[in-house]
């Protein structure tokens, strides 16, 4: 997910801009993907009963949007310190990740704790008459044995879902945080070894660092993969592809990758697909204006709170149709538009705190930044 310095600025060039577009379809991708296992788990499988290994399997490839958003990620984390080669705004960026990322986790973390406390979830029942072991587990949320909603677990999940496997209890969303925020170290680490470098040494350590996570970290290879992808682009800058069939042609086959299941070909698709709309401007154009940069920012919040919203009022919504009228289709249906409606609600106010948020840890770190140079500089003072 994208936060903060993570975000292209609403000040970019329409080549870039167009990536917030597709952080926000990617979302979107992944709001539908939830919504098919829970209501209609059967779409997910084979052709003919499903859609799985037809050209329409990635609108509903999930996992693919999420590689997508870590590509995405790695590549905007890394692009302005690749642009202006700073140390220090390089550790404060990397010291002031958590917090960044903590914010609107914990605030989803609260509002899942309250679904559970108050049982305002109709997973269970839903799932009975869907057949989904994904909805009827709270989207595989591990929850452990005899588990009781505490808000001391509640709390201790601000940070415990950045740092262990599986402690992603109040919503299962956050599977992701901890891949986000090791990336993100990653990212960092990648940039202070690599920047301020001569050219060979700077081949030498991505291709050592490419095979390393190959082999020994593949689950945080997208992230390395945009770090690379912001290096070849801070070097070359914007050169502008003018055929659209060759971009277009190239876009295609990335979105065909994306919908295979392996990570290294989703990986090949999300940096092929970055390509186009980072080097076509004409193909980038579509998605550069006022609706993309919208997409970009509903994309974190609707991400967040999509599943506790599946979780309880769109369940309730179709167990409830479902007795009303005994059809599968109704029910179906009244889901999907509580889903999207109540999701876009429910991401309005959590998009207004992680604006405010992100500005509040900016200027905390700005003021501890200044603060700390300060003292170093009374304490060290340089002699004439």
């Amino acid at each position: 997910m994208l936060l903060g310095d993570d975000k292209v600025s609403l000040t970019a060039s329409a080549k870039l801009t167009s990536l917030e577009a597709m952080r926000g379809i990617a979302s979107i991708i992944v709001m539908f993907h939830h919504f098919c296992l829970a209501f209609l788990p059967w779409i997910k499988e084979p052709y003919p009963k499903g859609l799985a290994g037809t050209p329409f399997a990635w609108i509903m490839r999930g996992e693919s949007a999420v590689t997508f958003f870590f590509v995405l990620s790695g590549f905007v984390l890394a692009l302005k310190f690749y642009r202006r080669p700073e140390y220090k705004s390089l550790l404060i960026s990397a010291l002031k990740r958590l917090p960044r990322l903590m914010g609107p986790a914990a605030v989803s973390i609260c509002c899942g704790f309250l679904i559970l406390f108050f049982s305002l979830h109709y997973n269970e029942e839903a799932a009975l008459i869907t057949g989904s072991d994904w909805l009827k587990t709270f989207g595989n949320a591990y929850l452990p044995q005899d588990f009781t909603p505490t808000p001391a677990s509640a709390i201790g999940q601000f940070l415990l879902v950045f740092l262990l496997k599986n402690h992603f209890w109040y919503n299962s969303n956050l599977w992701t945080m901890r891949y986000e925020y090791f990336g993100s170290l990653l990212v960092f680490l990648l940039c202070g070894l690599t920047m301020r470098r001569s050219s060979i040494v700077q081949l030498i350590l991505m291709i050592g660092s490419a095979y390393l996570l190959w082999r020994y970290g593949h689950a945080l290879l997208p992230f390395a993969a945009g770090t690379y992808l912001a290096f070849l682009f801070a070097s070359t800058g914007m050169k502008a592809v003018d055929n659209i069939w060759i971009a277009a042609l190239v876009g295609l086959i990335s979105v065909l990758l994306l919908c295979s299941l392996d990570l290294d070909l989703q990986i090949a698709g999300s940096i092929g697909l970055m390509v186009c709309l980072i080097y076509c401007p004409k193909l980038a154009r579509p998605l550069s204006g006022r609706l993309g940069r919208l997409l970009g920012r509903f994309s974190f919040p609707l991400y967040l709170v999509h599943f506790l919203v599946i979780a309880s009022v769109s369940s309730l919504g179709f167990a409830t149709m479902y007795d009303w009228c005994g059809s599968y289709a109704w029910a179906a249906t009244v889901a999907g538009i509580i889903t999207v409606l109540v999701s876009l609600a429910a991401a309005i106010p959590l998009l207004l705190f992680d604006e405010r948020w992100v500005a509040t840890v900016n200027d905390i770190a700005s003021m501890v930044s200044r603060n700390a140079a300060a003292m170093y500089k009374a304490r060290f003072p340089i002699s004439d």
